[in-house]
């Protein structure tokens, strides 16, 4: 009975491996299909990374999305060529990946509906536009200008208020309101595969 307890486990952890893998792979390959959408901050740029990492929020709860956003930084870092300017890169991408997928995660884990999502894309939004415009403004930047050699073409008050503030909006809607539109079409089974973990 042990034996077959013991390998039920291994069976569990692996399959939970193989999807944590898949689904950072696939967070990895969004990445790369992104486009800038404010011109004068030209390097931010609109992906979907984060829809993959959601699902594994879904169905993994927090330990799970937690383990496919930092596999999938770890392969950007390496495939990337490790450096500090991909090391500030990766550290912001991460901290953006949480402040949009922790609340939209604990606002729609147990109740949803037209409320409730519309609750969740405005949470979700307002703390990736705060979380990312005062980390750019305090350091994510500073740290571009001092060990990168960015130029900026305005005072970095402005590239905040013109450039980071509107650019996380866009993002934080649109992302928030993509993922919502697959929660509702697998939201019932996204919680079936998290009830076999």
């Amino acid at each position: 009975m042990k034996k077959l307890q013991l390998g039920g486990f291994f069976m569990i952890h692996t399959k939970k491996l193989t999807i944590v893998s898949i689904l950072a792979a696939i967070s990895l390959l969004l990445m790369r299909i992104s486009i800038p959408i404010i011109p004068i901050v030209p390097y931010l740029r609109l992906d979907f990374s984060d829809i993959p990492i959601l699902v594994g929020f879904f169905i993994f709860g927090i330990s799970g999305g937690v383990q496919i956003a930092v596999v999938r930084s770890v392969l950007y870092f390496v495939l990337n060529g490790i450096s500090i300017g991909s090391l500030i890169g990766v550290t912001s991408n991460l901290l953006a990946t949480f402040s949009i997928s922790l609340p939209l995660y604990y606002i729609l884990k147990n109740q949803r509906g037209f409320v409730r999502y519309i609750i969740a894309i405005l949470i979700a939004t307002l703390s990736l536009t705060v979380v990312l415009s005062v980390a750019n403004w305090s350091f994510i930047t500073p740290l571009y200008i001092q060990l990168m050699g960015l130029k900026l073409s305005l005072p970095l008050n402005e590239v905040v208020i013109y450039g980071i503030v509107p650019f996380n909006l866009i993002k934080g809607f649109c992302v928030s309101f993509v993922f919502i539109l697959i929660l509702i079409h697998l939201g019932a089974w996204l919680k079936k595969k998290g009830s076999e973990f």
